[in-house]
């Protein structure tokens, strides 16, 4: 394992105890922001087997721009919460046994994936706005977090109130990109000029995940145990949450009838607990998603030029970024709508 620099079976006896047997390790193949291993072990050869998830930077850096110890953070303070997450473990930062820090949780039995919810058959209808709303059920827990209370705003900054959420989102992508960014793109002027004029009025200030959705999530037996992936976590408009809900909404419609999308969506969430978001939000909020995907592919241009860069991070220099700013061109009226085909080419790419 390229996190550690001593055997994984003596790490594990340094860290649990000496009678610790590891059965098995294997490296999570997808995502490209950071690395993630899975390590079922026992302590003795009669104790149950237990698993626990590894979670690092790559040697050459992290295409998220937010920091380790900063997701870390997050576990931390949600483990106090109703928000389904892992039981963040420890941080390990001793240079005896780790090139570069890394954090431990504990692994939550359950899959991302879900049978049949990508199968188009009107059958498979129901099963696809059940997982849909269990995710707006979820996402209301998060909306819902006392984040001033449990200290979040130490390391993730906050807009003053509603009003200033939009601009303060575009205001972190701006500071970001200015910090990463490889080559002048006069679109991005354009589009934050045009995106700041209408910057709408949140409906409360709240934690939001980020990067959220089909991939990001542990479902068993048709339930969100755990919501991973909390590196673009921020204090603002919930309606950023959906603008990232890769997959979760789909849109349904029979005989001429729309019976899901994300209208529906909104309305079921605000059933749930959540509040009233209006989609014009999530339209803005989409936007800025894509000035996002322009931080992070610079980000990944960046670290493609070490000696240690992943294969994965051309591509996300290289591709996503133009997608990015043709989506940007045509928010702002200057380009034409992308074909929404390669988004499931994108999709079947990444899984």
């Amino acid at each position: 394992m390229e996190m550690l620099k001593r055997p994984l079976a003596d790490y594990l006896r340094h860290r649990i105890g000496p009678d610790v047997e590891v059965l098995d390790s294997s490296r999570f193949p997808r995502g490209s922001s950071r690395l993630t291993w899975f390590v079922d072990y026992r302590r003795g050869a009669q104790a149950p087997v237990e698993c626990l998830v590894f979670r690092g930077d790559f040697a050459g850096g992290s295409t998220i721009h937010s920091q380790l110890d900063q997701e870390y953070f997050i576990y931390s303070r949600l483990a106090q919460t109703a928000v389904p997450v892992a039981r963040p473990l420890w941080w390990e930062d001793d240079p005896d046994w780790a090139p570069r820090p890394f954090y431990v949780r504990e692994r939550i039995d359950g899959d991302w994936s879900i049978p049949g919810f990508h199968d188009p058959d009107p059958s498979k209808d129901a099963l696809r706005i059940e997982i849909s709303r269990e995710h707006m059920r979820k996402l209301a827990l998060v909306h819902a977090v006392d984040w001033k209370g449990l200290g979040f705003d130490e390391r993730l900054p906050a807009p003053s109130n509603p009003a200033e959420c939009g601009i303060h989102f575009l205001d972190r992508i701006m500071a970001g990109l200015r910090e990463y960014q490889v080559e002048p793109i006069p679109l991005l002027t354009e589009a934050v000029v045009a995106l700041r004029a209408r910057a709408p009025v949140a409906p409360r200030v709240s934690l939001c995940k980020g990067t959220n959705g089909l991939g990001e999530e542990v479902f068993r037996d048709g339930r969100i145990v755990a919501m991973s992936d909390w590196e673009e976590a921020s204090i603002g408009d919930p309606a950023a949450d959906f603008a990232s809900l890769q997959d979760f909404v789909p849109e349904i419609e029979r005989d001429g009838i729309n019976v899901w999308g994300l209208q529906k969506a909104l309305d079921y969430y605000a059933s749930v607990g959540g509040c009233v978001i209006p989609i014009e939000n999530v339209r803005f909020y989409q936007s800025l998603r894509m000035l996002g995907t322009v931080l992070f592919g610079h980000r990944a241009a960046v670290i493609t030029h070490g000696k240690t860069a992943d294969i994965r991070k051309p591509w996300t220099g290289i591709e996503p970024l133009h997608v990015g700013k043709r989506i940007l061109a045509h928010a702002i009226g200057i380009g034409e709508p992308i074909s929404a085909m390669w988004f499931q080419e994108l999709n079947e790419t990444v899984q």
